[in-house]
């Protein structure tokens, strides 16, 4: 992975920097989002203007304020498990190809107006599906919206395609659908493959492996939640199945075998401070391993996960970094260029971007 380049490392270091500039400084700078849910990223506007065109919706008639207390994770909740449940209140509202082709489309139009330059959205198409709707009008119509938003907003994007735990909420079928689709749009908006959690359940990452293995055989870059929790045995299984990145990865900090490990082989883990101190993962933002983990070499990525149910930014999240970790100017930028580079992109596109982000970036610093 190329280094952060030498002439934005001078001009950082010049500059005096006090937690007023380096705010700014999160707020103006080019970024990218590795770890972004299509789904966890509705506002609560969006969830009212959905709940307003439904047929029938509890949040219909609610105000944005009232919607907002309902879908809204503002404060730390006991586990993962607390968290999703707030998803349950807006999920009927994405089963039809126009909601979920707006959400793809406000999703980018958000994305312009933190100087994002490329999200890879994330999502299960399972979870979207209804009668009539089946696994690709779901992809399709999301793909359509991002089409859309990248033209009027001039984001980059591309897919990622989540599996989902346990088979008691999502099965095996379900899985193995979702697995075919990803690798049916592999190279038409489809970038990756990812496992995640749609709840509590024993299934090892393992089991999922031979889907992982379908998608990198066409071409598709890896990624999983695994080390979110304590249970046991994920990032061994992560790591085993080659993936190219991690996404939280706190258990990390009580394995530094793994995480030597995981530095040998240049995975990268997605950071998601403010989800994990809402999960419980993290008990604050002073006490997330970010900052371990930059000082030991581990390459990160810096992500909003679910900016719509957490109500936060990607300027919000830099900020923490900032303000509760300490990460000085220059290692803010070189987390966002780290993300850059661990796009999954073919490594064209990826210079582009990288043209682009050292513009950004100078501007960003005058």
């Amino acid at each position: 992975m190329p280094e952060l380049p030498q002439t934005l490392r001078e001009r950082v270091r010049r500059a005096h920097w006090t937690p007023e500039t380096l705010s700014r400084l999160a707020a103006r700078m080019p970024k990218v989002e590795t770890h972004l849910h299509l789904d966890g990223a509705l506002s609560p506007e969006t969830v009212r203007r959905l709940a307003s065109a439904a047929p029938a919706s509890p949040l219909k008639g609610l105000s944005v304020e009232e919607i907002r207390r309902k879908v809204v994770v503002d404060r730390p909740r006991p586990d993962l498990a607390a968290v999703l449940a707030a998803f349950h209140a807006f999920y009927p509202l994405l089963r039809s190809a126009e909601a979920v082709e707006l959400a793809a489309y406000e999703l980018l139009r958000d994305c312009a107006r933190q100087n994002i330059l490329h999200a890879e959205a994330r999502f299960a198409p399972a979870l979207q599906r209804a009668p009539g709707f089946d696994l690709d009008a779901v992809l399709e119509a999301a793909l359509r919206g991002l089409e859309r938003g990248g033209r009027d907003f001039g984001v980059g994007s591309g897919v990622i395609i989540c599996l989902l735990r346990p088979f008691s909420v999502v099965d095996r079928e379900s899985n193995e659908a979702m697995a075919a689709l990803a690798v049916g749009y592999a190279g038409r908006g489809v970038v990756g493959l990812d496992v995640a959690d749609a709840g509590p359940g024993d299934e090892r990452l393992a089991e999922y492996g031979p889907w992982l293995r379908r998608g990198r055989d066409a071409g598709l870059g890896l990624t999983a939640h695994a080390g979110e929790s304590p249970r046991g045995g994920e990032i061994e299984d992560a790591l085993a199945l080659g993936v190219d990145r991690i996404g939280h990865g706190i258990i990390l900090r009580e394995r530094p075998d793994l995480l030597a490990e995981a530095i040998r082989r240049g995975v990268v883990v997605e950071v998601n401070p403010t989800s994990n101190l809402r999960t419980g993962a993290v008990a604050s933002y002073r006490e997330h391993p970010a900052r371990a983990w930059k000082d030991a070499g581990l390459k990160i990525t810096l992500s909003t996960d679910d900016p719509g149910v957490f109500g936060i930014d990607l300027a919000h999240e830099y900020d923490a970094l900032s303000r509760e970790a300490g990460f000085t100017a220059e290692e803010l930028l070189e987390t966002a260029w780290d993300g850059l580079w661990s796009l999954f992109l073919p490594e064209a596109r990826r210079r582009e971007l990288a043209a682009r982000f050292e513009r950004e970036a100078s501007a960003a610093l005058d």
